[in-house]
């Protein structure tokens, strides 16, 4: 039984280990779209935009309870260091007629207590109100939805220049090892007296070069680490992992002949953000022409009130007098001096700018889906023809530094086409770049980021 008991402890140890294992590397390493999901959750930017709407659900509450009774309660208490003198006919008091004699009326202490509640039966602003509210809380949500899609982009961005730094780093890299070990082969035949020492100094200044170009290499890819790590919220000083490779995006985009251009304009974030704002304006306008309206609310009443000379008048066995009401208030608007008829049309230019912006939103969603898809075509164009550049520099590279090798071409030919072979290099990472970047552009201008 010990022997079952050890074992099963050993597993349930390794089994524990394993997991935290695996929890660790789930928090370490990303995917695109899990580096995405997690910068929806974390980031400063998506934070933001959920706050705003969570006070956009309490402003919901806030509407609402306006319509709901209100109930307030008061109490006061007084103490009258002079009291009020009044001047009543002396004959009242058997004195002489046209004559005063001066009176004090009330007591030294004085309180009273009350509860009032109020519930609006029929107000226009408030049911206007109510509308308003849910369309608020409509556009927070879509501000809520761009911000998503901002970040989704800007994840996206960091990410692919994370690998294409990476991609970047590992070319110079290379060559950087075929230009040591031709510094050396240089070196050696130099010592031997079958080469010169300007082939030695030129090979030495491309491998400076190459040097210097590896380093700034290898800080471009911590840059772009520490921004991608930025964008999704996570820790500066912790350690990342990306899981895809550039790969994983290019031959998608190689394979993919025709892009689709099939617009949702319905269900495109930017046209949806303007729709709701317009259906915010016209509820603006419904607000101010339901100034024109009554409003009736019921009220009631009720409280208690006494006076005394004794201090302590809650202790004390003075009577309380009680009093009560309750009614309606109907307000009737009549005449305003046109102001609420100025604001109504003020309202109404505004409903019709709003309109205008939403013509305007419609035709700049179709531009920028055009200019992207035509950007998107172009960077594939330029991907293509800068890769067989690549290619091509690449042979000439190796030809020419077997040339060199053999004594047939000179270490000024090797530094001009290695220039340029880096030259082809760098226009390919660009274009590899602007292909990933114009793909993410295309997919948010139709709407589908």
């Amino acid at each position: 039984m010990n022997k079952i008991l050890q074992t099963a402890s050993v597993f349930l140890l390794v089994f524990s280990s394993l997991s935290i294992k695996a929890q660790t590397e789930d928090l370490t390493k990303f995917s695109l779209h899990e580096a995405q999901s997690y910068a929806l959750e974390n980031s400063y930017t998506a934070k933001g935009s959920d706050y705003d709407l969570k006070v956009a659900k309490k402003k919901v509450w806030e509407a609402i309870s306006t319509g709901l009774p209100q109930v307030s309660a008061s109490a006061d208490y007084s103490k009258n260091l002079d009291i009020t003198v009044s001047l009543l006919p002396a004959e009242f008091f058997g004195g002489v007629a046209g004559e005063y004699t001066p009176v004090k009326f009330g007591q030294t202490y004085a309180g009273s207590a009350s509860i009032k509640v109020d519930q609006k039966i029929f107000d226009g602003s408030y049911i206007v109100g109510l509308g308003a509210a849910k369309v608020f809380v409509q556009l927070s949500q879509n501000t809520k939805t761009k911000s998503e899609i901002e970040v989704k982009d800007a994840v996206a961005q960091a990410y692919y220049n994370v690998l294409v730094a990476r991609e970047n780093y590992k070319t110079i890299e290379e060559n950087l090892t075929i230009t040591k070990k031709t510094l050396f082969e240089t070196k050696a035949y130099y010592e031997n007296g079958f080469r010169e020492e300007l082939d030695v100094d030129q090979v030495m200044l491309m491998f400076k070069r190459t040097e210097n170009q590896l380093s700034n290499a290898k800080r471009a890819i911590s840059n772009a680490l520490i921004m991608l790590k930025f964008t999704m919220g996570y820790e500066i000083d912790k350690e990342i992992e990306l899981k895809n490779d550039l790969e994983t995006f290019i031959t998608p985009l190689r394979i993919s002949k025709n892009d689709q251009t099939n617009l949702d304009l319905e269900n495109h974030i930017d046209y949806k953000i303007v729709d709701t704002q317009l259906k915010a304006q016209k509820l603006i306008v419904r607000n101010e022409q339901a100034g024109y309206l009554p409003n009736l609310s019921a009220f009631y009443n009720y409280g208690k009130n006494t006076s005394t000379d004794v201090s302590n008048i809650y202790k004390s066995n003075v009577p309380w007098y009680k009093s009560s009401m309750i009614g309606l208030s109907l307000n009737v608007p009549i005449f305003t001096g046109f102001n609420r008829r100025s604001k109504i049309k003020q309202e109404k230019i505004n409903y019709k700018k709003m309109e205008n912006l939403k013509y305007n939103t419609e035709q700049s969603i179709k531009k920028n889906l055009s200019i992207s898809h035509n950007s998107l075509v172009n960077a594939k164009a330029n991907y293509e023809n800068d890769l067989k550049g690549l290619e091509i520099a690449r042979r000439i590279y190796d030809k020419t530094l077997i040339k060199f090798n053999e004594g047939v071409s000179t270490s000024t030919d090797l530094s001009n086409i290695e220039e340029q072979y880096l030259n082809s290099h760098t226009a390919y990472i660009n274009s590899t770049l602007n292909l990933l970047n114009s793909k993410i552009a295309f997919d948010k201008a139709l709407g589908k980021l």
